[in-house]
């Protein structure tokens, strides 16, 4: 049997040839071109996106320490620096509301409800106790307003609990207040009480 073959002209080896090289061309290109500058592209943005976050990085460093700085020397010049717990930390709030009171006569605290805009949380609650004479009882306010755990006091109202109706050092004294605790979704975690979020919905 006879194999058809046919010698090929110069003319068609040229063709075969540039053929070839264009074929090896396109492999190359396909195979190791393209894949090396798409992930030198993608290599290029998670450089600028990782500098990006090392600038913000830094910045929040930078910040840190300005607000360190700040907070010691407010506490050098006498200042009371108070901070805000994450949530939930009513129960570290609970229990110094009860070591403060722990020495007056009686006492009442009624928690309302949670409120939250952004990061803030705010505890607002109501507080009545009654204290053997006056001044122990503006002791008693001096321990929330100087509370490490942030603590705004508003509606103070002092009345007399002695025979004699007069406010003295003297008689006892009753005295009722309205008082926010504050606190930050900053590393604390939601869970059933927290509200949904006030900022959110404007």
């Amino acid at each position: 049997m006879k194999l058809l073959t046919k010698d090929l002209s110069g003319r068609d080896r040229v063709l075969a040839i540039i053929l070839g090289i264009v074929i090896v061309l396109m492999l190359y290109y396909l195979a190791v071109d393209r894949p090396v500058r798409s992930g030198l592209k993608e290599a290029s943005a998670e450089k600028k996106e990782l500098e990006a976050q090392i600038e913000d990085i830094e910045y929040q460093i930078e910040e840190i320490k300005s607000m360190k700085s700040e907070l010691s020397n407010l506490s050098q010049n006498g200042a009371v620096v108070s901070r805000m717990p994450s949530y939930n930390g009513e129960k570290r709030e609970v229990n110094f509301l009860h070591t403060t009171l722990e020495n007056t006569l009686d006492y009442y605290i009624g928690f309302n409800n949670v409120t939250r805009e952004g990061d803030q949380i705010r505890r607002d609650f109501s507080l009545r106790f009654k204290a053997k004479d006056y001044l122990s009882s503006i002791e008693v306010m001096r321990q929330l307003e100087k509370s490490k755990i942030r603590c705004l006091i508003g509606d103070v109202s002092v009345s007399s609990a002695g025979d004699s109706g007069i406010i003295t050092n003297q008689e006892p004294v009753q005295v009722s207040c309205t008082a926010t605790f504050y606190e930050t979704m900053q590393g604390g975690k939601e869970d059933r009480e927290l509200p949904p979020d006030s900022a959110a919905a404007k």
